[in-house]
């Protein structure tokens, strides 16, 4: 593995674990409402950035907040960040996105879809000509649209396994069509929080 993924991965680590530490102080204290359920997740991405072949190695974090369950499905409300740590010689992708999440769960199998937005950015080393050649683009800031979906494979009652994919779209204008689709896949851990989300 190269060094500064390395790193990464062990920084990804170090977040969750952190994070089971103030997790570990939260299930000391009244919470506001016995139906919230906190979780935060950290791994290591795959990005076929869709700007020709190029491919970026990423690390994905975010947290969910979850509420009461209703016919068998359990709503969050999540946020998440991607950002390039293997960047690319033709683009870089970055962003930061908020939405909705939809699980259900199954003994120890967690699936789950969402729908995100947010703000991203699309970094071009090099510069990139627009399919007209008409100029030059370094830099491209964009809404991202994001649908995607994973599985949370529980370990233990606190921590899980991720698999996640997500399909996520730029606007941008070295592109005919004026956007671009990335495809990411990552692989990570979860920590909840709690126990109260597997109840």
């Amino acid at each position: 593995m190269p060094l500064n993924l390395y790193r990464s991965f062990t920084a990804a680590t170090l977040f969750v674990a952190s994070l089971s530490l103030s997790g570990a102080h939260a299930q000391a204290v009244p919470t506001a409402s016995a139906n919230l359920r906190l979780s935060a997740f950290a791994g290591m991405s795959g990005n076929f950035t869709g700007v020709g072949l190029a491919k970026n190695g990423d690390i994905s974090a975010g947290f969910d907040i979850g509420f009461r369950p209703f016919a068998g499905f359990f709503p969050a409300i999540e946020m998440r960040g991607l950002y390039p740590i293997e960047k690319g010689k033709l683009v870089n992708q970055k962003n930061l996105l908020a939405g909705i999440r939809l699980g259900r769960r199954k003994e120890n199998f967690n699936p789950y879809g969402d729908v995100l937005f947010g703000r991203g950015k699309l970094e071009f080393p090099h510069g990139l000509a627009t399919p007209t050649n008409s100029f030059i683009v370094l830099l491209n800031t964009t809404n991202v649209l994001s649908f995607g979906g994973g599985l949370d494979y529980q370990l233990s009652p606190h921590f899980a396994a991720k698999g996640d994919f997500q399909m996520q779209k730029y606007n941008t204008p070295v592109d005919a069509s004026g956007s671009v689709y990335s495809k990411v896949f990552t692989v990570g851990i979860v920590y909840r929080i709690g126990t109260g989300g597997l109840r």
